[in-house]
């Protein structure tokens, strides 16, 4: 394959004669900026190449720098000081006895090889940087690319008798010119196939038979790839193209077509999820299952896992019956695509079918079983279920509700786990196993997946002594450290064996304490609002894991002399800093409420509604039920913002010591937010009933709106504080995290 340019570029003929002197120049640009020139590196995925961008960039540098010489051939190497001499040749050499006009070519080859290095994905560096010049990498890079496409090329775009008049580069340029040309007169044909419109389409088919199987638009899909990918108003389109297709002599060549990235039309119905689509393929063709594409070699039941088509899917794993999809890596990337895609009845059913997949390792060192045990959505993680979930649950079976499913979803994943172990406990090499199990044991104490450790445990009880490479943490530290509480719980569940896990040391001398101290991953802080209360939580963490741990054990010091509750102190100071100022700021804001609410009541209770009598300086409405409605309300609401006053106070005033976050500050908290809550909502019955003793006593009608607007105020606090004020009385009065989770014995 010859090197192609841009049709701007006009390629010079012209064979430099190069003298056989040290005086030879060669171009060196080396203070040239490379990245000034190339703005995007070069790269091929799923969704195309930018090989065609890449290149004319590149190609601008290289001429720009008087450099093409290099890649086209025009300026050779000069022989290497290796070489033997010949009579012709009258080279100067170097002290050392070197060709000096090889080290000056060379130099320049280096450098324009390293502004093509540097302008790679990292992941095509490897695959070329071990080939000697720039010229060589030039060519691998446009026939790879070229191999990669050529399946896409469209049919007119072959030119066997191209005038001798044209060199290969040329022709090439000439060949994209005419493609471009090409899709925009296919452009109507694309329109049709999107819409299914067969008559259109029929009638263009006609006109240009290669219409059929051309490429029509720039990632190399055919009229066929993209009715398939317009769903089920474009079946009818489908079936008469595929019928059409299959007429000709080489309809299955024809059928069997991939674009840029290797998808087949089989691909694409999988891509998108058109069962009917597939349907219609594989009854005519069967062997398109079998292709696959250029990017990760994905069968189309790979690329229906990928994308979450768990019907298609199914259809297809069904029709595969030969093994070469399941088979090595082919099949772990399948098993693994369908974890990704929270289809464990499927998983579960292919191994079953395929036992081996159970014990594959990926290149990445991933499995099955490590697969599902990091998955955080595929169980329950200790969840309580709430009344009317269980109502809903039990007493409307008809009803697919969230919950229906996140049960059904965990009884299939628990189901596919145990298969999983017990996969792996029959296995050849029982020590691949256990470092299986050991890998996945601490990806499911990273999710909180208590009951996948329970589960790998039961089938291999040495995974409880497993620790972390280098830093030698075990189970229960990894547990701490992430803020996992229900794997953490397990330690309740054991029997005397939790004495030795609870004094073990990781590598640092840090122990289970020491693993507490440390400030929670930012994920976990970020499910607790405010930081006060994430303060709390980590308070919370820390007195759990002082009480769990053996007296002797909670003042030792690690490796840098630190105590677990200097490592607290240290790893908490800005998250106590920001708490601070998150319990001032709110404590600020509601005490002016609290203030102005002390002041209206105070105030309404020496002027009250309609006066008072001129002889006995009685109330005028004293004699109304209404007026003792007024009264009570009114004491109620300036007790209660005196006391909510005197709370949002003593928090401004409080010493904000460590353990205040624990108990102390959320308690006032609460009791301020409350009685404020409290001063409102009788504020307003206040109010209402002075509004009804002046203004309604003859208008009953009154009493409605009056009530209506007066739920305003109380409505719009509830909304905007009482979250709030709930996740204190659950993080501070409720049950807490920490439990025990069942009766089971865990090892």
């Amino acid at each position: 394959m010859l090197l192609s340019i841009p049709r701007n570029i006009k390629i010079k003929k012209k064979i430099k004669k190069f003298m056989a002197s040290s005086n030879v120049e060669y171009p060196w640009p080396a203070t040239v900026n490379a990245a000034s020139f190339i703005s995007t590196k070069l790269h091929f995925h799923e969704t195309g190449t930018n090989y065609q961008a890449w290149k004319e960039q590149m190609l601008c540098l290289i001429e720009g720098q008087d450099l093409l010489g290099f890649i086209d051939g025009t300026i050779p190497p000069p022989p290497p000081p290796w070489a033997p001499e010949t009579s012709t040749s009258t080279s100067t050499t170097t002290a050392s006895g070197g060709n000096n006009d090889y080290r000056l070519w060379r130099r320049s080859d280096r450098l324009l090889k390293g502004w093509i290095l540097g302008s790679l994905h990292e992941d095509m560096v490897s695959e070329v940087s071990a080939l000697e010049t720039s010229r060589n990498i030039w060519f691998h890079l446009e026939n790879t690319f070229y191999d990669r496409q050529k399946n896409f090329t469209l049919p007119q775009l072959q030119l066997p008798n191209m005038p001798s008049m044209y060199s290969p580069l040329q022709q090439l340029l000439l060949q994209e010119t005419k493609q471009e040309d090409l899709i925009m007169r296919y452009m109507p044909l694309h329109k049709a196939a999107l819409e299914g419109d067969w008559e259109t389409a029929k009638r263009i088919f006609d006109r240009d038979p290669r219409a059929k199987s051309a490429a029509i638009d720039n990632i190399g899909l055919t009229p066929l790839h993209v009715a398939v990918g317009t769903g089920k108003k474009a079946i009818h389109f489908v079936r008469n193209m595929v019928e059409l297709l299959m007429a000709e002599d080489n309809g299955e060549e024809l059928m069997a077509r991939r674009n840029a990235t290797g998808h087949t039309a089989l691909h694409a119905a999988a891509n998108v999820g058109n069962t009917e689509a597939a349907t219609i393929l594989v009854n005519r063709m069967p062997r398109l299952i079998y292709i696959p594409n250029f990017i990760r070699n994905d069968f189309p039941v790979h690329t229906a896992a990928l994308y979450s088509h768990k019907r298609t899917l199914q259809y297809l794993l069904q029709v595969t019956m030969e093994t070469k999809p399941y088979d090595g890596n082919d099949g772990l990337r399948l098993l693994l695509y369908i974890l990704q895609a929270d289809f464990f009845d499927v998983a579960l059913y292919l191994v079953d079918k395929y036992p081996y997949l159970a014990t594959l390792v990926a290149p990445d060192g991933g499995c099955a079983l490590w697969s599902i045990a990091g998955n955080k959505s595929a169980f329950s993680g200790g969840r309580r279920f709430s009344f009317w979930e269980h109502f809903n649950i039990l007493h409307r079976p008809g009803v697919t509700s969230t919950m229906e499913k996140s049960m059904m979803m965990n009884q299939q994943a628990t189901s596919l786990v145990k298969c999983l172990c017990k996969k792996l406990m029959e296995s050849e090499s029982f020590l691949e196993a256990l470092n299986m199990a050991t890998r996945s044991i601490f990806a499911a104490t990273n999710s909180g997946n208590y009951e996948v450790v329970e589960m790998i445990v039961e089938a291999f009880p040495n995974a409880i002594y497993a620790v972390v490479p280098l830093s030698r943490q075990p189970i229960f530290h990894v547990a701490v450290l992430s803020r996992s509480e229900t794997v953490f719980n397990l330690i309740q569940q054991m029997g005397d064996h939790r004495y030795i896990h609870l004094d073990i040391e990781d590598e640092d001398g840090n122990n289970l304490l020491h693993a507490a101290g440390k400030l929670a991953p930012s994920h976990k802080l970020n499910e607790i609002s405010g930081a006060a209360l994430q303060m709390q939580r980590e308070m919370q963490w820390y007195k759990q894991v002082e009480k769990t741990m053996n007296p002797s054990s909670r003042k030792l010091a690690n490796k840098q002399g630190k105590s677990p509750n200097m490592v607290f102190t240290e790893e908490h100071k800005e998250l106590k800093e920001e708490g601070e100022k998150w319990m001032k700021d709110t404590s600020e804001s509601c005490t002016i409420a609290a203030a102005l609410i002390v002041t209206i009541m105070f105030a309404a209770a020496i002027t009250v509604p309609g006066g008072n009598e001129s002889d006995t300086g009685f109330p005028v409405f004293a004699r109304e039920k209404v007026f003792l409605v007024f009264a009570i309300s009114d004491a109620i609401s300036l007790f209660a913002s005196t006391t909510s006053l005197l709370m949002f106070l003593s928090i401004l005033t409080s010493r904000y010591a460590e353990e205040d976050f624990l108990s102390n500050l959320p308690k006032r908290l609460i009791i301020g937010l409350g009685t404020l809550f409290l001063s409102i909502t009788f504020m307003m019955v206040a109010f209402s009933a002075t509004l009804y003793l002046v203004f309604g006593r003859k208008n009953a009608w009154v009493l409605i709106p009056v009530a209506a607007l007066a739920c305003l105020p109380v409505t719009s606090f509830v909304l905007l504080q009482f979250p709030l004020l709930a996740d204190l009385i659950s993080s501070t009065f409720g049950p807490g995290i920490f439990r025990k989770q069942s009766n089971r014995p865990f090892y």
